[in-house]
């Protein structure tokens, strides 16, 4: 099996423990360590406690359909200001019908919700990664992000069209969000940082979603060839604005 980790690598290595990145040999000597450390054991449970207390959370966040109200009420609003100017049941009944169109079609899901996982994953990688610091083996040449791009299947194009947002691509490296690799990418500008969990999409599209957890901001949607997940402790209207500004860039 190898040398026992000592508590010092047991805390370093518990998210990669958590989301199934530590393998092998390495996961072997974790488990062995919390098998006889009763400390470390009960910090581990502790720690896998409030992730799923925070998947939870995530999972009963009610999802951001303000746009979509907004979009709704001014087709409504259009639709009565026609009406007042027709005459007849059949225009009357036209308008009517226009408005239920209308309301179906941009209140219909678009896309597979998220998985509660992936958003929980990702606040927690987040604040492990990129708030705390702790030490990852980041890639920060571009030619060494270029490689795990590739691995991903990910366009260079679509990584560095985020740098249109104004913010500037810091380092990159694999992680996994609900058990499935993603590329993690964080950007930054003015010491503020945002994570990007970029994948090429899949058969189902992730649903654009608006969530809070904590001080963190979290979004979600699917443009182009890649879906993504952006996870920052900016305000929210500048999680807003960037999200934005990275799915017309996308």
């Amino acid at each position: 099996m190898g040398k026992l980790m000592n508590c010092v690598e047991i805390n370093e290595l518990s998210a990669l423990r958590h989301s199934g990145e530590l393998e092998g040999v390495r996961r072997k000597a974790f488990d062995a360590h919390l098998a006889a450390c009763p400390v470390c054991a009960a910090q581990m449970r502790e720690q896998w406690n409030n992730d799923r207390r925070l998947r939870e959370a995530i999972a009963e966040e009610p999802a951001d359909t303000r746009a979509v109200e907004h979009r709704v009420m001014q087709q409504i609003a259009r639709e009565r200001r026609r009406k007042l100017v027709w005459r007849g049941v059949v225009p009357g009944l036209a308008a009517a019908a226009a408005i239920v169109a209308a309301v179906l079609l941009l209140t219909r899901p678009h896309g597979a919700p998220v998985n509660p996982a992936i958003l929980a994953d990702a606040a927690r990688d987040h604040t492990v990664e990129v708030i705390k610091q702790t030490p990852r083996r980041w890639r920060t040449d571009a030619s060494d992000i270029a490689v795990i791009e590739k691995a991903q299947g990910i366009s260079d194009s679509d990584v560095k069209a985020l740098e249109t947002t104004g913010y500037r691509l810091q380092r990159a490296k694999i992680c996994r969000l609900g058990g499935t690799p993603y590329m993690h990418l964080v950007y930054a500008k003015n010491g503020r940082e945002f994570s990007v969990y970029m994948r090429v999409r899949g058969v189902q599209q992730l649903r654009d979603t608006a969530s809070k957890s904590g001080d963190l901001q979290l979004a979600a949607f699917t443009r182009g060839r890649v879906q993504a997940v952006i996870v920052t402790d900016a305000p929210h209207g500048e999680c807003a604005q960037f999200t934005r500004d990275a799915e017309a860039a996308l």
